[in-house]
């Protein structure tokens, strides 16, 4: 078993967008490898900068499940996975700019790391992958990221 990173090396920024952040061309590889490794999760953490009361607003939102705390400015989520958030993380997590809501997201299962996305999905890392399950990654993700495995 291996593990994988993975980035994005050119960037786009949103139009409008108020944090001029730099990302993806597209996030269409995005439902196809949370579908993934929610499979293989049980829980989920999120992070995002405390300025972000928006994105925070809607996160506290999703689920009364969630464990919040407060550190190094930012807020961090924390819950078992369940329906409703599975299918925010899936289907409601593009900010109206287009940019990935959270600044990072992370699947753990039986406090394991299964996948990593920093910096709105930009880093990435998954743990413990078969030579199949790189390939699948590597299929999905746009052609602008790059991989190192370890």
């Amino acid at each position: 078993m291996e593990s994988l990173h993975f980035e994005i090396t050119s960037y786009s920024e949103a139009e409008g967008s108020p944090y001029g952040i730099p990302i993806p061309e597209h996030y269409d590889y995005w439902v196809p490898l949370m579908t993934y490794f929610i499979g293989k999760s049980d829980t989920v953490e999120i992070h995002c900068w405390n300025e972000e009361t928006k994105t925070i607003e809607e996160t506290k939102a999703i689920s009364n499940e969630f464990v919040i705390s407060y550190e190094h400015k930012l807020t961090y989520f924390k819950a078992k996975l369940t329906p409703n958030i599975i299918e925010n993380l899936l289907y409601q997590n593009l900010t109206q700019h287009g940019e990935l809501k959270w600044f990072s997201v992370f699947l753990s299962n039986k406090n394991h790391s299964v996948l990593n996305l920093g910096h709105w999905s930009t880093e990435n890392t998954a743990e413990n992958l078969s030579p199949q399950e790189i390939e699948f990654i590597k299929s999905i993700m746009p052609v602008d990221f790059s991989y190192s495995n370890w």
